[in-house]
């Protein structure tokens, strides 16, 4: 679909905000749509506060990428928050964004209430070792999560035996 709306017609990084905030309010209301791809659209976090916001409502949405943005940790809160209440959503991918510490243990406290999302991909973000840590603790909690992808994330990990 990202593809789909750059080419047809024309969306460009000073325009995409145009057309985030329209897909997220028709969201609220959607009841059929099941795979939303909106990959290197380069949306920010407002963007992701108002996919938040449509998250919280929607109850048929089960796949969202997101990835290949500029979402930082404001916008990831606002999708730990709505990953509290969202009972459909199974798959989420925010693979090469801007996710630091803080964003990732929103994240991590959502995955604590979530039973419902499955797949979470995290590739190519600015996790830390305290976003690494709050994941780790989430999923001693969380039972529905099967699959998590933290590649290419470059943090440096303590050991346990580490003082």
């Amino acid at each position: 679909m990202a593809h789909f709306l750059d080419r047809a017609f024309g969306y460009t990084p000073s325009n995409v905000k145009v057309c985030n905030p329209l897909l997220a309010e028709a969201l609220k209301t959607n009841s059929t749509l099941i795979t939303l791809i909106l990959w290197d659209n380069w949306i920010e976090d407002d963007g992701a506060k108002g996919m938040a916001e449509a998250l919280a409502i929607n109850s048929t949405l089960e796949t969202l990428y997101l990835g290949d943005g500029l979402i930082e940790d404001n916008g990831t809160r606002a999708l730990g928050r709505a990953l509290m209440t969202n009972a459909a959503l199974i798959f989420l991918n925010l693979n090469k964004n801007m996710i630091g510490d803080k964003g990732t243990k929103a994240l991590a406290r959502a995955l604590r209430k979530n039973s419902i999302l499955t797949t979470l991909r995290l590739k190519n973000n600015s996790i830390g070792d305290k976003g690494a840590e709050a994941l780790a603790e989430a999923l001693r909690i969380n039972s529905a999560l099967v699959n998590l992808d933290l590649s290419r994330l470059y943090w440096g990990l303590r050991s346990s035996s580490a003082g």
